[in-house]
């Protein structure tokens, strides 16, 4: 028998709680409880568990289908790296133990990582991303279960927002050079970065209507309502309701430490932050698009070794990405 996702694990866990409150009285037992309660409002910097995440599957034109995984680690300011091995493994074997998963984890949510593609018999069958942190360790099943689909409106959705009228194509990207390179550790070396984007969605969630494609322009799906039971800061942003609509691009690592390599100039943060810096915060601002859409960043590693340096084009819904390797020498 298959154990539970992460998922329905947590679906056990708030359903226990109100039996164990009609059946036990004891005022031992109800402490505990209440203190076990108490500890999930609290938020950690460091010290907690990453949770590999199953984020559905899309079907391709070919009649293959992607099964997408993200992840979300508890922590707010701690980034762990985790090599893929024992620890960090796709099973079963014909489709790991390195399936492209990310081995250095950024922090809070990150959607939409690495994809593993099955054939259109898949059937059944079921892919499994095992991680291992801080003594504990979690599983994402991918299955084929109807109500795991997304298709590119599916996706978008994930965002609570509806996808344009006009539609909306993921952004383009692509990198000037070779995706593998030989550096020195110690030497700049540039990467050049074009993106563009069909100008979808506009800055408005609520827009209907041929508009500016980016804006700073800070609405959210609560409209006018400025209850902060039901909408606003800090409810609305912790379920994702609001997202500041733009496009950007921006360089992070994704496999090695990030101790090791320095952006110039720096990079914004790639991980959903409510609390500011990212377009899931209010007031955030995008920065202005270079000219011919080419994003030029220096890149310096400090230490030899092997890294993943990924470069996402996002427009808030759909997002594209280009993963460089780079192999750093003494």
């Amino acid at each position: 028998m298959r154990r539970p996702s992460v998922t329905s694990l947590k679906i056990c866990a708030i359903a226990l709680p109100a039996v164990a409150w009609v059946l036990v009285t004891s005022p031992v037992v109800l402490a505990q409880a209440q203190q076990e309660n108490s500890e999930t409002m609290l938020t950690y910097s460091r010290g907690q568990a990453i949770l590999p995440a199953y984020e559905g599957f899309h079907p391709n034109a070919d009649g293959t289908i992607d099964l997408w995984f993200g992840y979300l680690n508890q922590n707010y300011q701690e980034e762990l790296d985790i090599p893929v091995g024992p620890d960090n493994i796709v099973s079963p074997a014909m489709y790991g133990p390195d399936s492209g998963q990310p081995t250095h984890f950024l922090p809070r949510n990150n959607r939409w990582q690495f994809k593993v593609r099955v054939p259109k018999d898949f059937g059944d069958k079921e892919v499994v991303w095992t991680l291992t942190s801080h003594g504990k360790t979690f599983k994402a099943y991918a299955t084929l279960k109807p109500g795991y689909l997304h298709d590119d409106i599916g996706m978008q959705r994930e965002y609570f927002g509806e996808p344009p009228v006009g539609g909306n194509k993921p952004p383009e990207i692509k990198v000037d050079g070779p995706m593998q390179r030989t550096v020195k550790a110690g030497q700049a070396t540039t990467v050049t970065i074009i993106a563009t984007d069909d100008g979808q969605p506009t800055s408005n969630f609520n827009e209907r209507r041929t508009a500016p494609a980016r804006s700073s322009l800070t609405t959210s799906l609560c409209g006018e309502n400025a209850d902060p039971i039901t909408c606003g800061t800090p409810n609305e942003s912790a379920g994702v309701m609001f997202i500041v609509r733009g496009f950007r691009m921006n360089c992070f690592m994704f496999r090695g430490s990030p101790a090791a390599v320095t952006f110039d100039p720096p990079q914004q943060k790639a991980w959903e932050d409510h609390r500011g810096g990212t377009p899931f915060a209010t007031g955030y601002v995008y920065p202005p698009i270079p000219k011919d859409n080419k994003w030029i960043v220096q890149t310096t590693f400090d230490k030899p070794g092997t890294y993943v340096v990924r470069c996402r084009a996002n427009d808030t819904l759909l997002s594209a990405d280009a993963d460089i390797t780079f192999n750093v020498t003494p």
